[in-house]
């Protein structure tokens, strides 16, 4: 599938300013438009008709999900990327799981997004998770790409990404973890890999878990 138009909608503005960059670098995607409110999402979902929407479910004036089903009316062949800093609690509405291709965790949002728009580009089928959690059932693992799958954080890692997002320094979170200060940049080392960020994106990043994003 080549030449696919992705509409994102979200409404951090500093996620937004992340997120864009990390879009438009994707050889086959074509970025046509971006969107903060579910008012404006529709209105762009009207006059754009995207092949993609990449949704967050918490916008300020309206749920998200009202996005997703305006862009069904118009075009029900299009494809849907969840956002979300709840992921693994997101159960997709029956109707719009067919075009459901995704539920991406805004931790990980970077490269899972990277992977997901891949797999579209590729025509490769929806990742099984979504379709597993609406219909109750636990995931296998097995009809997923294990290339493909991100690398789980552990919790020490959790650690240091909630301390980055405080503000703290490698040697603030070493003294307050108890752990040498080469460990803890072996944690960030590990914790860019894993997210597919840079040094500055991983602190961003950071701080907008650390507030509620």
């Amino acid at each position: 599938m080549a030449g696919l138009h992705a509409l994102l909608v979200e409404d951090q503005s500093m996620f937004l300013e992340l997120l864009v960059p990390v879009l438009e670098g994707i050889p086959g995607l074509v970025m046509v438009g971006t969107a903060g409110t579910a008012g404006e999402a529709v209105k762009a979902v009207q006059r754009l008709k995207p092949d993609l929407l990449i949704l967050d479910l918490y916008l300020p004036d309206r749920p998200g999900i009202m996005v997703a089903e305006a862009l069904q009316r118009i075009r029900p062949q299009a494809h849907l990327i969840v956002l979300s800093g709840q992921a693994s609690s997101f159960l997709c509405p029956p109707d719009l799981q067919p075009m459901l291709h995704a539920v991406v965790d805004k931790t990980s949002a970077f490269r899972e997004l990277r992977q997901e728009i891949k797999r579209l580009l590729q025509g490769l089928p929806q990742s099984s998770t979504p379709a597993l959690k609406e219909a109750g059932q636990a995931p296998t693992g097995t009809d997923t790409d294990p290339l493909l799958a991100p690398a789980p954080l552990t919790q020490r890692e959790r650690d240091v990404l909630a301390l980055i997002g405080q503000g703290c320094s490698s040697r603030a979170i070493a003294l307050t973890l108890g752990m040498a200060e080469t460990t803890v940049q072996t944690h960030r080392r590990a914790l860019r890999l894993k997210l597919g960020v840079s040094g500055s994106e991983l602190v961003r990043l950071a701080v907008l878990q650390n507030h509620g994003s």
